[in-house]
């Protein structure tokens, strides 16, 4: 086992937390300043999870099967998130591979040190889930790997003989070497959860490879989804300002509406154009792809939409929470709503156990890169637990709840996609779920 240095650097975990004016939002994290010494990760580190009990798994019935078979299968009863599956019997042991940039050497880029410190909000995360895995009547053998954000470090990893016996992969994070481990994962059939990077372009088919990170491509579906449940006899407005969330989310949604023969109109930002003048007297939906730091193109499309108010909604980013001096009540008055992947905006019981554990360890509040760790860490051991290697054949098309996403695996031509994203509107001060 190699140690890691411990470089007692505090975090900055107030990411999500910023949003006093709001009593539904979490509190802020100002008072929490971290106390402890911070914890690394060490290179080659092993975490053994033992259930604090064992579960019995009842038999239900012997399915026929070919007489040829050696083996015949028994199902058992499991229940997940509140209902009843019938799984083949498994095996309640589990080794899992986690491949991070940790970048645990004590020589490191200010990039490579950014990095590392989101990686160790991330890997917090990993412990809490890690203490809730206990309940579970499974026993999880988790190996920590840090890749360095280097390919030729991944293979040397990917050599190592105990990869080859992993039951589940998570990680890494760089496309390269999503692509390296991907295809490893395929060979030996191995499952592959991507955190952070989302792959859509792959060579073939690998169903072993799931993005737990919403794509574009799957957050324009959803949005298209709201938009036809709740606004479908409205037009639709797509404000485009050519900056990177527009290249990306914008993008996306404009090809998705195509695909769906959805009717849209879609114009360039002008900050002298009148908004008002594109709406005519029917309801329509804005969506504005800004989310410059300033709120300048924001500020101008609000202002612009004020005559026209009653029917207008406005829909955009989340980060439109982070400006400093927003006008809330003129938010309201355009009906705003907001787009998220990050469910811990609101609090729920869930979100609530995370931050008591993380202040608890801390004196901090956690950041969505805890939450990510967390939820993310969490799916696996409870996949695992519940179904073992089969759990894709049991969770395609369910909706999965944690605290700071849903994991909702679609089948896409060339892999898993989550299919995720979270609205909330603005009401009287307070975000709401839009369900």
């Amino acid at each position: 086992m190699i140690l890691a240095p411990n470089r007692q650097q505090l975090l900055s975990g107030n990411k999500l937390f910023a949003y006093l004016f709001l009593p539904l939002l979490l509190i802020s994290c100002v008072a929490f300043k971290k106390t402890k010494k911070v914890e690394w990760p060490a290179d080659e580190e092993i975490v053994e999870v033992k259930p604090e009990k064992v579960v019995e798994k009842s038999v239900i019935a012997k399915p026929k099967v070919d007489a040829k078979d050696e083996e015949t299968l028994v199902y058992s009863t499991v229940l997940f998130k509140g209902e009843e599956f019938r799984v083949p019997q498994h095996k309640h042991n589990f080794d899992i591979a986690v491949l991070l940039p940790f970048h645990t050497d004590a020589s490191n880029r200010s990039m490579d040190k950014r990095r590392a410190d989101v990686m160790l909000e991330y890997y917090q995360g990993i412990k809490i889930a890690i203490n809730q895995a206990q309940q579970l009547g499974s026993t999880f053998t988790v190996h920590f790997y840090d890749t360095d954000n280097d390919t030729s470090k991944l293979k040397t990893i990917l050599k190592n003989p105990v990869m080859d016996k992993v039951d589940l992969i998570l990680g890494p994070t760089s496309e390269d070497q999503v692509k390296i481990a991907a295809y490893f994962a395929r060979e030996r059939k191995i499952p592959l959860l991507s955190p952070f990077t989302t792959m859509s372009n792959l060579w073939s088919n690998n169903p072993y490879l799931f993005n737990l990170q919403p794509s574009d491509a799957m957050q324009a579906q959803v949005f298209l989804d709201y938009f036809k449940k709740y606004h479908g006899s409205e037009k639709l407005l797509i404000i485009r300002d050519g900056q990177s969330f527009d290249k990306s989310f914008g993008e996306a949604l404009v090809a998705e509406c195509n695909k769906q023969s959805i009717n849209f109109t879609s114009v360039k930002y002008d900050q002298y154009a009148k908004w008002s003048n594109f709406l005519g007297p029917d309801k329509t939906v804005v969506l504005l792809t800004a989310k410059d730091k300033r709120k300048t193109k924001l500020d101008n499309v609000v202002t612009g939409l004020q005559s026209k108010a009653a029917n207008v909604t406005l829909v955009g980013p989340e980060e439109w929470l982070d400006y400093a001096n927003a006008s809330y009540d003129q938010w309201q008055k355009v009906n705003i709503t907001l787009m998220s992947t990050n469910k811990a905006q609101v609090m729920n019981y869930e979100t609530k156990h995370v931050i008591e554990n993380y202040r608890l360890n801390y004196n901090d509040d956690p950041s969505k890169y805890t939450f990510m760790g967390h939820d993310q860490m969490l799916f696996a051991f409870e996949a695992l637990d519940a179904f073992g290697s089969h759990f894709p054949l049991f969770l395609e098309g369910k909706s999965i709840d944690y605290t700071n996403t849903t994991i909702s695996l679609t089948k896409s031509a060339t892999c898993f996609q989550n299919k995720f994203l979270q609205l909330y509107k603005l009401e009287n001060n307070e975000l709401r779920a839009v369900e």
